[in-house]
């Protein structure tokens, strides 16, 4: 594993991705709903997830695994749907809750490959049920903006992402330990 300046670079930049993400997923639900300042923050979020996703998909393709890095690219497409969900001032219901069918798929891909412990992958897979309930109140005309399962959705796949970092983090200082080491 190379680990050169660009990839500390790399990995500073996708921890500033994820970790603005989770705070603009944050302080946009602090404004009301649909305003131009929740939708503002909500795409700056998914904008920043977008490119944090990439960028753990180029750190986890180096170490020669495929499906987890798939998975980290289909979660940027996933989150490009949720950033095309929204308007300035509003948000399309219907394309937001499709957003699940890239997400499931990416998730269970960063879960079925062995490059994050157990419990992590469990969490991976799992964090996609709620965005299921959104998905069915809004093809049953149930949806509203205040459902427990938005919080759940959009707050847990957020906080996985600083989950998956810390991890991306440690498996970097891990090899960088080993080729100072001199170990392959």
């Amino acid at each position: 594993m190379n680990t050169s300046p660009e990839i500390r670079l790399q990995l500073i930049l996708m921890s500033i991705g994820f970790c603005v993400n989770l705070t603009m997923g944050t302080v946009g639900a602090l404004f009301p709903p649909e305003s131009f300042w929740q939708m503002t923050c909500w795409q700056i979020g998914d904008s920043s997830a977008i490119m944090a996703s990439v960028l753990a998909s180029r750190y986890v393709g180096t170490k020669g695994l495929h499906i987890v890095p798939s998975g980290f690219s289909l979660l940027g497409i996933a989150y490009g749907v949720s950033f095309a969900s929204s308007a300035f001032n509003s948000i399309n219901e219907e394309k937001m809750a499709t957003i699940i069918l890239p997400l499931l798929p990416a998730l269970l891909l960063i879960s079925i490959g062995k490059f994050f412990p157990n419990w992590v992958r469990f969490i991976s897979a799992v964090t996609c049920m709620p965005f299921f309930f959104i998905y069915y109140n809004v093809i049953n005309g149930t949806y509203a903006y205040e459902n427990l399962s938005n919080t759940l959705a959009y707050s847990g796949v957020q906080i996985l992402g600083i989950v998956w970092t810390v991890f991306l983090w440690l498996d970097f200082r891990s090899t960088s330990k080993s080729s100072i080491a001199g170990k392959p």
